[in-house]
């Protein structure tokens, strides 16, 4: 094992970092379809680190060519908005403006429903991602853990480490099958094998 920098960094696994696995080809065009059927209005809804967001992000650049402006907005679990959502100096909210609002369901049902009028008022596209489905939004997409597409997955991250499918297996089952707590296992498994790697070759040298 070589001393380098773990793979499984948040660095390099955060949103965006990595590309979005559909189970099945086509998959991608068919749900850019339905949201156009739908007027731009949709949500996504799956688990607690499925991959939500990186398939918001990985729409982005089919979705460009609807829309000029594209505004990201996340709902934490205390109910914290971070992102622009009011322009700023000379931007204008119009007609080609998209909303993908993470972390719907983190809002009271009553500031929700304000908050979701404001922005279907303000703009043309809103897309969602929520654990669990919000009324008045059709669901677009519906991800389902699946263990074939976070192996896949990993070997993205690091195709040159070979790891024990049955171990694969065991670390995402005992993370619920949450792709982002798995990842995380493997973060702290890496760097468990690194301190070994170090100790024993320190104890080869002494």
């Amino acid at each position: 094992m070589q001393i380098e920098r773990n793979p499984y960094s948040t660095c390099f696994t955060e949103p965006g970092q990595l590309p979005y696995i559909f189970p099945e080809s086509g998959q991608p065009q068919l749900l850019l379809t339905e949201f156009e059927q739908h007027g731009f209005q949709g949500q996504i809804i799956g688990p607690h680190g499925c991959g939500k967001t990186t398939l918001t992000m990985a729409l982005e650049p089919s979705l460009r060519s609807q829309f000029s402006m594209i505004k990201r907005i996340t709902i934490r679990k205390d109910g914290a908005v971070s992102g622009e959502i009011r322009p700023k100096g000379n931007q204008n909210l119009n007609q080609t403006t998209l909303f993908v609002i993470d972390g719907i369901e983190n809002l009271g049902w009553l500031h929700r429903k304000i908050f979701v009028k404001f922005i279907k008022r303000s703009a043309e596209g809103l897309l969602l991602t929520t654990h669990r489905a919000i009324k008045g939004i059709p669901v677009i997409y519906q991800i389902t853990p699946n263990f074939q597409i976070f192996s896949k997955i990993v070997s993205q991250i690091s195709p040159n480490q070979q790891i024990d499918q049955q171990r694969l297996e065991q670390i995402f089952a005992q993370n619920k099958l949450s792709t982002r707590e798995s990842l995380m296992s493997l973060y702290t498994i890496w760097e468990e094998d690194r301190q070994r790697f170090i100790s024993d070759r320190d104890t080869q040298s002494a």
